[in-house]
């Protein structure tokens, strides 16, 4: 659903006439993630960065190791180590400048452009058959469009949009440089990162096949060299599939499973799809065979053994989640909310919910330690799910507590702030398999609300991904957008405590 229509619907939900509109109107222009930032804050975030800095320059950042393997592997395929590095600390600082780097929550981060650019030579390197190995200045182009396909500093979300990539690369004179230095064409560098759109079909790929083709000429490449198109159009296909492979290749289903949270963030998926929607991820694989094997059988058997067992961890796990949305279905499983009593230590609660807050997607939460400590805290709400049938296994909970008690993201001015009529949710986390049809996440979110109701707050507000805000707006729901955020949709929301309750009681008839 368009940002359009997510107003419409918001705006039918809110009895305030013509001033919520002109107030929706706003709230459309101003995005704060792109507003330019204050001197302060530029200062204060490149200072959060200095540790970072300091691990990346002596080495021990996971992002340093990609990099030395870049320039090592680069180096022995014939490329200019001393460039090489220039490049990819020219990516690394804008990336991090921007917003995109190790503290940028959303998939499309500078760990996956280090992690696709080094897959990308590792699988050109190692082709075998002597019709798909690449020349140097085949290696050179796919090294830069891979390290900086993604490049989008100001994108309006998370999956970023060739165009504005495109528009980047061009006005980047560092960029520029290196290309030139390199001897290899701009043109096709670009055509290559268009054909790394996803998904690359309808209008998406009637659109990025046209710029291709128009890039193709402006390289020089006559319209009757069929050939010499093709090569290039094959180039930018495998670096497609370099790309939406490349980080469950290289590690563990841990750091898959956290790969997946970040694009289900980022393409706008509810935490109950994501293993069925990775499963359909990589099905859809199976349409481009071809490269797909072409790429695969470039690299070793480990990482081949990785992307293997990473694919049929997703399957497991999917299956699974059907198997427990079965058992609650069939009345085998039962669901109940409780209140928990947060003064209280209790290694038999804080424990369970540890260890699904490890595993549960959430781009907005305190570190570790600090939420440790506020499960403890008087103020705090803390609602789990519990299974009734298994001795009251805890299988998902909802916390938080007095808005004045959290900083909000930049850019978030709630108007109740200093009131205490407003309970603020930090998050709601569910075991796979109690989401969705089974309304575990919307069960702690009302007994959240209720409970927030019972200790005197009017209100209840959060972060939430767009297109959640507005399946709720759709229902009928007492919920407000307050300040709408791109490129993520992280946006906060307010929704009052009365107007959801009779949802509860409807759903224990």
């Amino acid at each position: 659903m368009s940002s359009t229509s997510s107003d419409k619907i918001a705006n039918r939900n809110n009895n305030a006439g013509d001033s919520e509109i002109n107030n929706q109107e706003e709230l459309e222009r101003f995005n704060p993630l792109v507003e330019p930032l204050p001197g302060w804050y530029r200062f204060y975030r490149r200072i959060r960065l200095v540790p970072w800095w300091l691990r990346y320059n002596i080495g021990t950042a996971e992002q340093a190791d990609l990099r030395d393997k870049i320039i090592k592997l680069s180096t022995n395929m014939g490329l200019d180590d001393k460039i090489v590095k220039k490049i990819i600390r020219h990516a690394v600082s804008e990336f991090s400048k921007h917003g995109l780097g190790v503290d940028y929550y959303g998939y499309h981060n500078i760990d996956h452009e280090l992690e696709v650019a080094y897959f990308t030579l590792l699988a050109a390197n190692g082709e075998k058959r002597q019709e798909y190995r690449f020349n140097q200045k085949d290696l050179t182009t796919l090294f830069l469009a891979a390290l900086f396909h993604d490049y989008d500093p100001l994108k309006r979300f998370d999956k970023p949009h060739e165009d504005s990539v495109e528009r980047f690369i061009r006005n980047d004179f560092k960029i520029k440089e290196f290309i030139d230095n390199l001897g290899i064409n701009i043109d096709i560098v670009i055509a290559l990162i268009y054909r790394t759109a996803y998904p690359f079909k309808g209008s998406v790929a009637e659109h990025s096949n046209k710029r291709i083709q128009e890039l193709f000429t402006s390289a020089g490449i006559p319209e009757n060299d069929i050939a010499i198109r093709k090569h290039y159009y094959d180039l930018g296909w495998f670096l497609s599939i370099s790309d939406r492979i490349a980080g469950y290749s290289l590690g563990n289903f841990e750091r898959s499973m956290e790969l997946a949270r970040r694009n289900a963030h980022s393409l706008g998926w509810h935490p109950s799809f994501i293993n069925t929607e990775s499963v359909k991820y990589f099905t859809s694989l199976k349409e481009e065979k071809e490269m797909f094997e072409r790429v695969l059988n470039g690299v070793s058997y480990q990482y081949k053994k990785n992307f293997s067992d990473n694919v049929t961890a997703f399957r497991e796990a999917w299956s699974k989640e059907v198997e427990i949305r079965s058992s609650i279905r069939n009345k085998q499983l039962d669901l109940v909310t409780i209140v928990e009593g947060t003064h209280i230590s209790n290694s038999n609660v804080i424990e369970p919910v540890l260890n699904i807050r490890k595993e549960s997607p959430a781009p907005m939460r305190t570190n570790v330690k600090k939420f440790k400590k506020s499960l403890t805290d008087r103020d705090t709400i803390l609602v789990t799910l519990r299974l009734i049938n298994r001795d009251g296994e805890i299988v998902g909970y909802a916390n938080g507590g007095r808005l004045e008690n959290y900083t909000l993201r930049r850019g978030t001015h709630d108007e109740n702030l200093g009131k205490r009529n407003t309970a603020y949710i930090e998050s709601i986390c569910v075991k796979p398999g109690y989401w969705g049809e089974t309304g575990g996440g919307r069960l702690l979110r009302l007994e959240f609300q209720k409970e927030a109701k019972h200790r005197g707050c009017k209100f209840v507000t959060g972060y939430v991904h767009r297109e959640v805000a507005i399946r709720r707006i759709n229902r009928g729901e007492c919920v407000e957008i307050v300040q709408k955020y791109d490129p993520d949709k992280l946006d906060y929301y307010r929704a009052k405590c009365d107007g959801e309750l009779g949802d509860l009681k409807r759903l224990f008839r």
